[in-house]
């Protein structure tokens, strides 16, 4: 429906802008005229204003938790497995938002073992890293690092850059907290793989483009090397981004 259209790229819109209420106001009027059909389009309507109403609000959690088990329901009645593990992660950082963590694990949980059954080796370890990230949170050091080692054992072996240097982030963040200089050197070699991936990238754009994804790991090692007050190296990390 063309007026539906219009109204989520409205929405869209206005959300890219932080205008939150306003994309609210859009979301809500092409669910209007399409909520009544259980489609992916409606579930992914439902999305959007879980997301719109959690980045609104992200302590209160009664409407944006409201959409995101619509969407969870329309996908499982689909059978859309991969994106009821989605939903599911979408629910996890909602109520972790709203320091629910008891729902949070649950959430979090569910999604491993979903993607497991669809053996789903992406989606699987993103879940993973989520629960690692809830580790963390509740001060469980122990248990957070273990699981950033096994997502980053299993996505380096399956060449998941995306999950494998999200796990890297939160190791070289553990190890941060005891020792600066060895944190410094673990993100030096991890912007070395960046380098040895990149290399192999022919497409000048795509290559680029993939280093852009991983500017969080250029911020942190670059973060690092300034609190040990090593400018000169702060400085050829950021000139490494660059490289291209």
């Amino acid at each position: 429906m063309v007026e539906a259209e219009n109204f989520i790229g409205n929405g869209d819109t206005f959300f890219q802008k932080e205008k939150y209420i306003d994309a609210i106001r859009e979301y809500t009027k092409a669910l209007e005229l399409i909520g009544k059909n259980e489609d992916s389009e409606t579930a992914d309507l439902c999305y959007r204003l879980s997301q719109a109403y959690s980045s609104l609000d992200s302590r209160n959690d009664e409407n944006s938790i409201k959409f995101a088990r619509m969407a969870l329901d329309i996908h499982r009645k689909l059978g859309e497995k991969d994106m009821e593990v989605m939903d599911l992660l979408n629910i996890g950082y909602i109520e972790m938002d709203s320091s629910k963590f008891k729902e949070t694990e649950e959430a979090f949980n569910e999604a491993i073992s979903l993607a497991g059954k669809i053996k789903d080796l992406f989606l699987e370890s993103s879940a993973k890293n989520a629960l690692a990230e809830l580790k963390l949170e509740r001060k469980d050091t122990s248990t957070a690092q273990k699981i950033y080692e096994e997502v980053a054992a299993a996505s380096l072996a399956s060449e998941d850059w995306e999950n494998y240097f999200e796990a890297k982030r939160g190791l070289i963040g553990l190890i941060r907290k005891k020792d600066e200089e060895k944190a410094l050197a673990v993100s030096l070699e991890a912007l070395e793989l960046v380098d040895k991936i990149a290399a192999h990238i022919k497409n000048k754009k795509e290559r680029k483009e993939f280093r852009k994804s991983l500017i969080f790991m250029y911020d942190l090692a670059s973060d690092i090397a300034m609190e040990l007050n090593d400018v000169d190296q702060a400085i050829k990390i950021a000139q490494r981004l660059k490289a291209d």
